[in-house]
């Protein structure tokens, strides 16, 4: 084979590694991004032919540079430790939520809908609320956040301290937030339902506090961490929708090639949304206990709404314009 021969054997390849270093190094990549590592060993073969060859300079140079450039976006892509969680955190995370802004919203009207019409509709039709919480779920209500009650000693005498209520909180809502993102595999069905449920359930134990309990008491316990507890798990049904989606609809490729790209770009967005959770439930555990003025309070839970939607419309602009 002569050297034009193998040249031009050879350069369907590095041109498919060129166009998918090109796309790794966009700030949207493409699904057959994943093909990457493949065609990055297939091409390091090829220059290794070449140099065995002794071929024209001119072809190894060019295969040798593609070579070291496919290393390090690889190295870039694959590098763990602190600084990746970090990065992953305040630029992929959002930008990810960004991308997703159909599912989002769409996530969101399923979730907040049927809690705002319960939380309206309770004063006037106590029933619908009556049945979704059950007997026990009532007495706890009322137990809680009733006329005369003293929620934070109730939950003191429960768990025993603040401490104890930040490793329930922990445990219940990133528990939650997983269940979500794990019934997405069913074709999105779990986390449709999970999603559905809560709000539901949310909707009822909030709009019956309207009608025999005590209201203001409820909204400055969860005024100071609802907006993150409630988006993390917003944004964690968004990842189990997206591990649906291409469950139902792989596309052109493999439905198990297509799912590891998916669980892929879902993880980061699953963390994230833990990791707000995780904050929530700090809040939850040592703030929301504090005796504090109304207005500090609410003004706390205002400025936590604006943070949220800042960090998740703002954070990773400059850098994927950058790239």
């Amino acid at each position: 084979m002569t050297p034009a021969q193998f040249e031009k054997q050879i350069e369907p390849r590095w041109q498919k590694l060129e166009r998918l270093m090109n796309d790794a190094e966009s700030s949207k990549p493409k699904a057959d991004v994943v093909e990457l590592p493949a065609t990055f060993r297939q091409v390091c073969h090829d220059l290794s032919v070449a140099q065995h060859r002794m071929s024209p300079q001119r072809l190894t140079q060019k295969l040798n540079d593609m070579a070291i450039r496919g290393y390090r976006i690889l190295e870039r892509r694959t590098a763990g430790g602190l600084e990746a969680f970090i990065h992953m955190m305040l630029v992929t995370f959002p930008q990810l939520v960004r991308k997703e802004w159909r599912l989002f919203w769409w996530c969101s009207a399923i979730f907040y809908i049927p809690l705002i019409v319960l939380v309206l509709i309770t004063p006037h039709y106590p029933e619908w609320s009556m049945a979704l919480l059950g007997a026990d779920g009532m007495a706890s209500a009322e137990e809680m956040y009733g006329h005369g009650s003293d929620l934070v000693e109730t939950l003191r005498g429960k768990f025993g301290s603040d401490f104890g209520m930040f490793c329930f909180y922990i445990w219940n809502n990133v528990g939650i937030d997983f269940k979500t993102f794990a019934g997405g595999l069913a074709g999105g069905v779990g986390s449709l339902f999970v999603l559905l449920f809560n709000g539901l359930h949310f909707g009822a134990f909030a709009g019956y506090i309207r009608y025999a309990g005590d209201p203001e008491s409820l909204l400055l316990w969860v005024s100071g961490h609802s907006a993150l507890e409630l988006t993390g798990m917003v944004i964690s049904a968004v990842a189990g929708f997206r591990l649906g989606l291409t469950v139902l609809k792989p596309g052109r490729m493999l439905r198990r090639d297509a799912l590891v790209l998916a669980g892929r770009q879902a993880l980061p967005l699953m963390l994230g949304a833990a990791m707000m959770t995780c904050f929530a439930a700090v809040i939850e555990g040592f703030w929301s206990p504090k005796q504090f003025a109304p207005v500090i309070k609410y003004s706390f839970g205002i400025v936590q709404w604006l943070l949220v939607a800042s960090f998740l419309i703002f954070s990773g602009r400059r850098r994927a314009h950058a790239a």
